[in-house]
């Protein structure tokens, strides 16, 4: 028989990079190998809608783990409401003597764990009471370090499943996607500062934002930078409307004040896109400065705005720095290849 594995996340009708992580999960060669079992604890939406799901999830969690023990518990988890949601999911779990791992997505953990005295020690005490923690990053488990012993850490990098066929764009104007949250937090207002500023200086570019979030505020800023023939804003979309973008676009742009490792980076660079990002979580050990993309500080408009001009002068570079990425997916960061390790890691705490 094959082993029980109960995965605890959001909604897949809900948006966003854990979401197409869980996805990515059932879709891999791991389904072939477990009995994946999901039970969903969080959509975005009302207080009601978000209330519901959780209460219906915390019963069907209830269910699975007594009726149908699972041999390892998955849980997916953000900071913010996500911890403490989740933090019910691991002291349930414990109290019935499962193998839990607690598969960490946050961006600003570090910010959420400080916020207060009670708030770090509810953290260390969660932290620590689970068998596993996943992180995303080198530079999320030198941090979880200070909080966890390294011994209880993995790295576990996003994925994605890599494309065969290469990819060939005829684009006369370049073409520049922001896929994400927009706001404050993915650098969205920072992007069309910089956006102005290339506008003054005559470059010829166009910009497609897409994702949910402040979308009214962007709007209304477009509109006051009085770049409106230069962006157009799109809102949320869906996973076809969204390879479909990257196939035609040209260079992917994630200005972002913290991250784990955006899915959005990754779907980029297998779509043989070069990026523009910022240093911050994950994205470094991904991304090299000026080999298949450019980083700067995050806020450093004029930083933001320098790389992009060049990206956007230069269209071998783009298709240089494009093809670089394509190879660096399909070597290091192909779905199934990293189910295995997760493989390996399920196995570790059934026969522990």
């Amino acid at each position: 028989m094959k082993a029980k594995i109960l995965v605890v996340g959001s909604s897949l009708k809900d948006m966003g990079g854990i979401v197409t992580v869980i996805r990515n999960i059932e879709q891999s060669n791991l389904n072939e190998q477990y009995d994946l079992t999901r039970v969903e604890t969080y959509i975005t939406g009302s207080v009601i809608a978000r209330l519901h799901i959780f209460i219906v999830g915390l019963f069907k969690y209830l269910y699975q783990l007594l009726w149908h023990r699972p041999d390892v518990v998955h849980i997916h988890m953000s900071n913010g409401g996500s911890f403490y949601r989740k933090s019910i999911m691991v002291m349930v779990g414990k109290m019935v003597r499962v193998p839990i791992i607690l598969h960490i997505h946050a961006a600003s953990f570090d910010e959420f764990y400080n916020h207060n005295k009670f708030q770090k020690r509810y953290c260390q005490f969660i932290l620590n009471s689970v068998d596993t923690v996943v992180v995303l990053s080198q530079e999320w488990k030198k941090y979880f370090s200070t909080i966890v012993p390294s011994r209880k850490i993995e790295i576990l990098y996003n994925g994605v499943f890599t494309m065969e066929e290469p990819i060939s764009r005829s684009n006369s104007t370049p073409i520049c996607l922001f896929l994400g949250r927009l706001g404050e937090r993915k650098g969205t207002y920072d992007l069309l500062l910089a956006i102005r500023n290339l506008r003054e200086k005559g470059v010829a570019c166009k910009f497609l934002l897409a994702g949910d979030g402040e979308i009214t505020e962007v709007k209304q800023r477009i509109h006051n930078y009085g770049i409106q023939d230069t962006v157009d804003v799109l809102g949320w979309i869906n996973v076809q409307e969204k390879e479909e973008l990257l196939r035609s676009v040209d260079m992917l742009v994630l200005p972002s004040y913290n991250e784990g490792l955006p899915m959005a980076i990754l779907e980029a660079m297998n779509f043989s896109l070069p990026v523009i990002s910022t240093y911050v979580g994950g994205i470094p050990e991904v991304i090299q400065h000026g080999e298949n993309g450019y980083l700067i500080e995050p806020g450093d408009i004029e930083g933001l705005t320098r790389s992009l001009e060049m990206l956007l002068k230069d269209k071998n570079t783009i298709i240089t720095m494009g093809e670089k990425n394509r190879a660096l997916i399909h070597n290091h960061f192909d779905m199934n290849r990293l189910m295995n390790e997760l493989s390996h890691l399920y196995q570790r705490l059934i026969l522990k």
